[in-house]
């Protein structure tokens, strides 16, 4: 749905009253890659507040219910979404060309971006290197292993690419860095 946004921003029917720039030049070329990063920390808030909502009770059952038929996602339960759901979520991306100044390059790249880290939330498999554990970044960042809990559990571990939501709001999984190493120990063997 994400993709079917960007189509429908660089449309002509929107584009005229958003941010979308045309020129390459209009903004410094190090605006693209700024304002990339930009709309995924946007589109990281945007999901954990829509994700919690999702979970309420009454919507949970009419929507999310669909997404959470995998228990242990595989990449295809990664856009397995109620209509809804798919509509919510593709709509990050009006809100994006409403507030930031992006090129249509920067929205090709968002919607690549997210696919990807998406697919890679819904794994069933844990990918990072041995060394992410130490890193700072492996405080930072989601993991196939973070989302995969929310799978199992079914609440928490609300965010799409950053823990920093989850953090700050309470709703980290506890068992999320123990079971990341108990998944690491079993691939690294140490």
């Amino acid at each position: 749905m994400i993709a079917i946004a960007v189509v429908i921003a660089l449309s002509g029917s929107i584009r005229p009253f958003t941010h979308i720039y045309a020129g390459i030049n209009d903004y410094p070329l190090w605006w693209i890659p700024v304002s990339l990063l930009l709309s995924l920390v946007v589109h990281d808030t945007y999901f954990y507040w829509m994700h919690r909502l999702l979970h309420h009770k009454r919507l949970f059952k009419i929507t999310h219910v669909v997404h959470h038929q995998s228990t242990n996602p595989s990449p295809w339960a990664a856009y397995s979404f109620h209509f809804i759901e798919a509509f919510l979520e593709g709509a990050v991306v009006i809100v994006l060309v409403f507030v930031l100044p992006v090129h249509a390059v920067t929205l090709m790249l968002f919607a690549l971006t997210s696919f990807v880290i998406n697919v890679y939330g819904h794994l069933g498999y844990e990918i990072m290197p041995e060394g992410f554990r130490r890193s700072v970044l492996f405080e930072v960042l989601n993991t196939s292993t973070y989302h995969n809990l929310h799978h199992s559990k079914f609440k928490g571990n609300y965010g799409l690419y950053f823990r920093i939501w989850d953090r700050w709001m309470g709703t980290e999984n506890p068992e999320y860095v123990k079971e990341y190493d108990k998944i690491q120990q079993r691939r690294f063997g140490r």
